[in-house]
């Protein structure tokens, strides 16, 4: 095969404002992330067709600081462009997505089933903000730092999260692997909840971080929480706004 007709696969480091966005995947009818990235590359890529994988299928609403994703194209194709390809997808895209980093990566690279683990944070405020404050999710309720932190530490380890998620079945019984959990203080005086596992179901952080909440303001005790959790009963769940909700990181 002549090496102008090689594929090469191209990893896309991204960044997106999700607000105006029905989420990652593309959708009938629905504005997506991942529609007007593929449409970009279609542009510069008039002979290859193009097949756009995501890291994950970030819900409506939520961000993307470093969403990972890829595609491949032909040898030829990406010579031509290779050097100016960030800054030509950029000069396409709409203002809330941005790609950060264009490389060349194994063939054998995918950029949802090589990651190894998937970071996610949250950020609440316990005042009113105008500036930015549609990255916040507003809360009226007390919010005891210490009782949010003793929850975290019982998030970590193999868990089913079949009662915190909007998922009907799953192929691995709903069980995924924690491998951090965190919330603290920041110095504005907000509230930053962190968390990295293998993989998250459907709306799992926002269930997550929506218990820290009831927790951290006495509405439910740490040991009535973890008794039904363990027990993988059915939970009282409040899925938080997705409007704070960020994809910080993919690691490979």
């Amino acid at each position: 095969m002549p090496s102008d007709l090689k594929e090469v696969n191209i990893k896309l480091l991204i960044e997106y404002d999700g607000k105006n966005y029905s989420g990652w995947q593309r959708q009938k009818n629905k504005p997506t992330i991942q529609e007007p990235i593929e449409k970009t590359l279609q542009v510069l890529f008039p002979e290859d067709k193009i097949k756009l994988i995501g890291a994950g299928r970030t819900d409506a609403g939520v961000h993307a600081l470093n969403q990972t994703a890829n595609f491949k194209v032909s040898s030829g194709s990406y010579k031509s462009v290779a050097l100016k390809l960030v800054k030509s997808m950029n000069s396409m895209l709409p203002a809330d997505i941005t790609i950060k980093k264009a490389n060349v990566v194994g063939d054998d690279f995918h950029a949802r089933y090589s990651a190894k683990k998937r970071s996610y944070r949250y950020l609440i405020s316990t005042v009113k903000r105008s500036y930015n404050g549609d990255k916040y999710y507003y809360i009226k309720t007390k919010f005891d730092i210490d009782l949010g932190k003793e929850y975290c530490k019982l998030l970590i380890g193999d868990h089913s999260f079949k009662s915190m998620c909007k998922n009907k079945e799953d192929d691995h019984d709903f069980m995924c692997s924690v491998y951090n959990a965190d919330v603290k203080k920041l110095r504005d005086g907000s509230i930053q909840f962190e968390i990295s596992a293998n993989r998250f179901l459907h709306s799992m952080v926002r269930a997550i971080v929506g218990m820290m909440i009831n927790i951290a303001s006495s509405k439910v005790t740490l040991k009535e929480f973890y008794q039904k959790f363990k027990k993988g009963e059915q939970l009282t769940m409040q899925f938080v706004p997705a409007n704070a909700l960020i994809l910080d990181k993919i690691i490979y």
